[in-house]
């Protein structure tokens, strides 16, 4: 069966194949890698806290006891019917194990695993790619449109409407972890009730403090030259599970928004209306520090920091490139950026 083919995933795991005998969901977006485990499950499984039906596996106690594998898939549930076989955050560890399970399987069972962004090369992913029984499901970042159907569907069981400007602002700010956006699209439509409207203050404020504040962290360091904050806003992007990519695409984003504001006041209108027209409008938090921005970077300045962040965006797309590392370096560069120019403002006072 090899790699699901992106137009064929939904599809895929509301049915997958009979023949299918485990499939591996894996990729850079955790939250959607466990969703989609948890819909391919649920194709066999109706409760999935049924310990009759239910068993859970890690890597390890596969690696240590590669039969336990075989002998969870050959057992028959009490209460009758398929069992499913889950194995979370699996690694390369079981690789093995699965290998031997897809070229001889034993019983009925289907397994399902879930993954972090595995390599090309990856050894788990290669017995998957490669196998007529396994599958591999690719779990990448929500682009925008994606995010734009998770919205809907999240605001549709409530009937709630969500404002243009409250639906970018939401689009742009929004984490990349498909679970976490969930959860926060949940929490805005029970807020805003049955029939209920969403606007954009009631979304800058209700998300705001969350992925948004961290997210505004990282860009205001960058762009005030502040490494040590970029240091300390980036170790908490990390630890609320931000993708590099999301941080450098949010970084492209603001430079870009910084320079639209400057041709808009090169062409006269005052800073503030300039400010005002942006869509979605400047985090209210930030508005003082946006301004400022404004006023300290050069548009050719703009320019080279908006060609860095392009390419880091570009080279952490490509496989086993270390995203942290190049986004963590390229997020520098640009503050380096805004100090040197901030220098030659005073220098030249």
């Amino acid at each position: 069966m090899v790699k699901i083919a992106t137009g064929s995933i939904e599809g895929f795991v509301k049915a997958p194949p009979s023949e299918i005998r485990a499939v591996l969901c894996y990729g850079p977006d955790a939250g959607l890698a466990r969703e989609r485990m948890r819909a391919v499950a649920l194709t066999v499984a109706p409760d999935l806290e049924d310990p009759f039906q239910i068993c859970d596996l890690s890597s390890d106690a596969i690696k240590a006891d590669p039969a336990i594998l075989g002998d969870e898939a050959a057992a028959i549930s009490m209460m009758g019917g398929r069992r499913v076989i889950l194995i979370r955050d699996a690694s390369d560890a079981c690789a093995d194990a699965l290998a031997g399970f897809l070229e001889d399987p034993v019983g009925d069972a289907l397994i399902v695993l879930s993954a972090g962004d595995l390599p090309a090369k990856s050894k788990l992913r290669k017995v998957f790619e490669g196998s007529k029984l396994g599958a591999a499901i690719a779990c990448y970042l929500d682009e925008a449109g994606g995010i734009d159907r998770l919205i809907e569907e999240g605001l549709r069981p409530l009937s709630v409407r969500i404002e243009p400007e409250a639906r970018e602002f939401l689009v742009d700010n929004l984490g990349s972890d498909r679970g976490v956006s969930r959860s926060e699209i949940e929490k805005l439509a029970l807020y805003a009730g049955q029939n209920g409207t969403l606007d954009f203050d009631t979304v800058s404020t209700l998300i705001g403090d969350s992925s948004v504040s961290t997210l505004d962290d990282v860009i205001q360091a960058m762009a005030e030259g502040n490494s040590r904050s970029l240091d300390r806003a980036l170790d908490l992007a990390a630890q609320d599970g931000t993708a590099p990519v999301a941080l450098l695409r949010t970084a492209s984003n603001h430079m870009l928004r910084l320079r639209r504001v400057q041709d808009l006041v090169s062409g006269g209108m005052p800073l503030q209306g300039a400010m005002s027209s942006l869509r979605p409008p400047v985090f209210y938090k930030s508005k003082a520090r946006f301004e400022a921005g404004v006023k300290r970077w050069p548009p050719l300045a703009v320019a080279e920091a908006l060609s860095l962040l392009i390419e880091a965006e570009a080279a952490c797309k490509r496989s086993g490139a270390p995203d942290w590392i190049l986004c963590h370096r390229s997020l520098h560069q640009v503050g380096a950026l805004a100090r040197r120019h901030a220098s030659g403002r005073r220098a030249s006072r």
